[in-house]
């Protein structure tokens, strides 16, 4: 259906654009659509308040009905609901259990999770499971990008509990795996919590870069290590497209917040 094709390639451009809009000779060369054929269309899409046109500028930008649909859509969903389908994506994907972290009062805590059919194995992630902050991916894909005073502080303050031979207790050993981190935005553990398992995590960015959540794959240490680039591919690939949805859920929950005051 080229009509519908057409309308979405115009949508995801317009709305990676942003408040200040896109003229109408760069969303040609974005869409690929001739500049006759998006007059025509974009005055449809105006009449039903999914485009606007600024007066000043002429560039065009997301309308009132846009931001209605997607309010509707957001209101009443958690993360997990919003988020989950891409993790288990991934899941079935790479064939290894995979589950999602929040940030919550200093404590990180899984708020979902996801068995691949061809997984039998189960690991033992659960929602609502507290995840070490010294020892896991999870929580640390997330610790890496809080302030440096509070990473120490809270490694300091949180018991380290000694699992296997490979947990790390020293601060300092931590916090510089934590610096790694930061650079790669790839989180690591092997064999800290439990011999012959390992996971990798991925922090998932905010709005003002800010990170509460992480994305987690978990299974066995020699497959994982065998398949380490492919799996790190595929959990960055779908890291990018779980933070536009959580950046567009948080930016529509603090459009209406503000709305509503």
């Amino acid at each position: 259906m080229e009509w519908m094709s057409r309308f979405v390639r115009i949508m995801d451009t317009v709305s990676e654009a942003g408040p200040p809009g896109i003229a109408i000779t760069a969303l040609a060369d974005k869409t690929d659509i001739t500049k006759g054929s998006l007059h025509r269309i974009l005055h449809d899409m105006m009449n039903y308040d999914l485009i606007v046109q600024h007066d000043d500028t002429k560039r065009y930008s997301l309308g009132p009905q846009s931001m209605i649909w997607g309010s509707r859509f957001v209101n009443g969903r958690d993360i997990s609901d919003l988020l989950g389908p891409y993790c288990a994506r991934l899941s079935q994907r790479v064939r290894l259990y995979g589950f999602l972290c929040r940030f919550v009062a200093n404590e990180v805590y899984c708020i979902y999770t996801h068995q691949p059919e061809q997984e039998r194995r189960t690991y033992y992630v659960h929602v609502g499971q507290r995840m070490p902050l010294h020892a896991s991916a999870s929580a640390k894909a997330i610790l890496a990008f809080q302030p440096e005073e509070k990473i120490r502080y809270l490694l300091e303050q949180t018991p380290r509990n000694y699992f296997t031979e490979q947990t790390k207790l020293n601060v300092v050993d931590i916090v510089e795996e934590l610096h790694e981190v930061r650079q790669n935005r790839i989180a690591w553990c092997l064999e800290e919590m439990e011999r012959g398992v390992s996971a990798v995590a991925v922090p998932i960015f905010g709005q003002n870069q800010t990170v509460t959540f992480s994305l987690s794959l978990i299974g066995n240490h020699d497959e994982i290590m065998a398949n380490r680039e492919k799996i790190c591919q595929n959990l960055l690939e779908i890291e990018r497209v779980v933070e536009q949805q959580l950046q567009a859920m948080q930016s529509f929950a603090s459009t209406e917040g503000y709305a509503g005051q």
